[in-house]
């Protein structure tokens, strides 16, 4: 699926709920992913005003600031970020924006005591073979694959539960704002882009 199909998809989705948190973050995801940077920033943006402790969307937006030549906001934004991610222990959005802010020479927030130090999700992660690519937890896996197939698997090897259970809810308002038939392929192939947006699960 080409950039513009995927962005134009996303679209309909804000413009049918413009409160879609998921709607908005694949919307800035895709926009960063294809070079429009003040796009992306404008739907991160809105994302982050829906829900205050979403953590990856600070990394991206503050990313998409960043290549937009937007140091200062981007440096603003990341270290907001790192506070976001640090108390809900997302762990790998604030390790990835405290190491963006180091590399660009600005402070990093003091994580809360007793949180884990930078680089320790990746650690713990690699002990227990498991390590959720949304929040970053190594922990909390799902005992099986949510449904048979590889993408079942890639699931179950990628995710919590609290992330799954998180994902049910927003998968049927998916289904509802864009009417998608599951029945047929396409409907299929839509909403399993948007769930691998939500997780985070890279398609490749």
């Amino acid at each position: 699926m080409s950039d513009n199909t995927r962005i134009q998809q996303f679209k309909q989705m804000t413009e049918a709920d413009p409160d879609n948190e998921l709607g908005h973050f694949s919307l800035g995801k895709a926009c960063l992913e294809a070079g429009r940077f003040d796009e992306a920033a404008a739907s991160l943006e809105r994302v982050i005003t829906i829900n205050p402790k979403m953590s990856k969307a600070f990394q991206l937006l503050g990313d998409a600031y960043e290549k937009a030549g937007a140091r200062d906001k981007a440096v603003e934004v990341m270290t907001r970020g790192v506070t976001v991610a640090d108390e809900h222990g997302d762990l790998m959005p604030r390790d990835a924006m405290a190491d963006a802010l180091k590399s660009w020479g600005a402070p990093v927030p003091a994580f809360a005591p007793g949180a884990a130090p930078a680089g320790a999700a990746s650690d713990a992660g690699s002990d227990s073979g498991f390590s959720c690519t949304r929040c970053g937890q190594p922990r909390g896996q799902l005992e099986k694959p949510p449904f048979k197939g590889p993408l079942g698997g890639k699931i179950h090897a990628n995710t919590c539960s609290a992330c799954w259970r998180e994902w049910l809810p927003m998968g049927t308002k998916v289904i509802n704002e864009l009417g998608l038939a599951l029945a047929s392929e396409a409907g299929q192939s839509t909403y399993d882009q948007y769930m691998l947006e939500f997780l985070q699960i890279e398609e490749r």
